[in-house]
């Protein structure tokens, strides 16, 4: 708790109110063994948080893990836009019966929006088992990565819409005399229902809804019983959004007081709070949300107020300010190939050049034969890899080398 002290100076308390420790296993080098598509890779329980040096922690999963590339082209955009037609079918439900409710009596006005408002927690609580049953369903092989993405990104569109919802009917319930939804927990609900609106997520819906921008994007998605992870690149910034299931503790007490739930968060991000600026939102008694804006990027953390642990984290890096570990040459067909890999899964920028003249070469890029885009001009492309051991290629017209690469 040492450093939050100097990081209460910069908290904003946006809102009224009121240590995991972690051994990271240093990342090992690439090698030539055989790679596989999907893979599944055995992390110790009981640590949440990677602790890595010189940038942020980063929330994992443990268990058996199901990683795989979704390549973002437009067939899969126009599968992930058809949620968006079934969601408008199932939000005419929601709607008040205005006739209704300007004949009725405060009495009866009262009791619609109260049934109503019941309607809509029971639907964020819909949104979180659609959600778990996805995921557990694609980490065991039952349901294909693009119907687990197709799933998420539904959730994300009706978030929005029930949170609409609840604006309408808070502002139903304060026209009628003697009648008021409790303020702090509509804000609260409102809260829960942006675990389904993260950043990543609406950078998924603008593919969804662009399917001919012209390029391709891929997306990772990782799997286990106790969570997921989403990661992809946007040019050279990294976007990661994990969620750990089995962190979640809806029917615990809420655990913290006063600020201490700020100074647990900042005893699992020690970095980031001291490269950054710490804004801290309390959602208590269901959870408390941090963002940090620091020198390499910005970090959202949801700390569940039952369990004490980080339970949703977002993660957008800037690749480049990241400390890396350069990995290589590996060499073929008069091919260079080499690598700056980041800390914790993150991303790695693969570097192309000519064996004889060491300039940088044009080549496509590709990891277990899933293309992830062509080194640029500087022979240079950043990459976000699948976790585990996968086969790593750069072919040019002219060759191809190759290497297999450990996450």
């Amino acid at each position: 708790m040492n450093n939050a002290a100097p990081a209460l100076l910069a908290l904003l308390l946006v809102l009224s109110v009121p240590a995991a420790t972690v051994g990271a296993a240093a990342p090992t080098r690439g090698t030539d063994e055989q790679s596989v598509e999907t893979s599944r890779n055995q992390i110790p329980p009981r640590l949440t948080q990677t602790d890595v040096a010189n940038t942020t922690n980063r929330l994992h999963l443990n268990g058996d893990i199901r990683s795989e590339y979704t390549e973002y082209r437009p067939d899969l955009g126009m599968v992930l836009a058809s949620a968006d037609d079934e969601l408008r079918i199932d939000h005419g439900q929601y709607a008040l019966v205005e006739e209704e409710f300007t004949r009725a009596t405060p009495e009866e006005r009262a009791a619609m929006v109260q049934a109503a408002y019941e309607r809509l927690k029971q639907q964020a609580d819909r949104l979180e088992r659609r959600e778990r049953n996805a995921v557990t369903e694609h980490a065991d092989g039952d349901r294909s990565t693009a119907q687990l993405l197709q799933t998420l990104l539904r959730n994300h569109n009706e978030a929005a819409v029930l949170s609409e919802r609840l604006d309408e009917l808070d502002a139903k319930a304060d026209r009628i005399p003697g009648y008021s939804l409790p303020s702090r927990q509509t804000r609260v609900d409102k809260n829960i229902f942006s675990f389904h609106r993260t950043s990543l997520r609406t950078q998924l819906d603008w593919l969804s809804k662009t399917p001919n921008s012209g390029r391709n994007q891929n997306v990772i998605v990782s799997t286990s019983q106790s969570g997921y992870s989403i990661s992809m690149m946007k040019g050279s910034n990294y976007i990661v959004e994990t969620t750990r299931f089995d962190n979640r503790n809806e029917t615990a007490s809420d655990q913290f007081e006063d600020l201490e739930a700020f100074e647990r968060t900042i005893e699992l991000y020690p970095w980031a709070d001291e490269h950054g600026s710490p804004h801290f939102q309390d959602n208590s008694p269901d959870h408390y949300w941090t963002e940090i804006g620091h020198s390499q990027g910005r970090l959202e953390i949801y700390l569940d107020a039952g369990s004490g642990e980080v339970h949703r984290e977002v993660q957008e890096l800037i690749a480049p300010s990241l400390p890396s570990e350069y990995l290589g040459p590996w060499t073929g067909d008069g091919l260079n190939m080499t690598m700056n890999r980041t800390p914790a899964n993150g991303p790695v920028e693969v570097t192309v050049t000519d064996q004889e003249t060491g300039e940088p070469v044009s080549a496509t890029i590709t990891f277990d034969g899933v293309e992830v885009g062509n080194t640029g001009e500087d022979g240079t492309l950043w990459v976000a890899p699948l976790i585990g051991k996968h086969k790593l290629e750069a072919k040019t017209a002219n060759g191809v080398v190759n290497a297999t690469v450990s996450r």
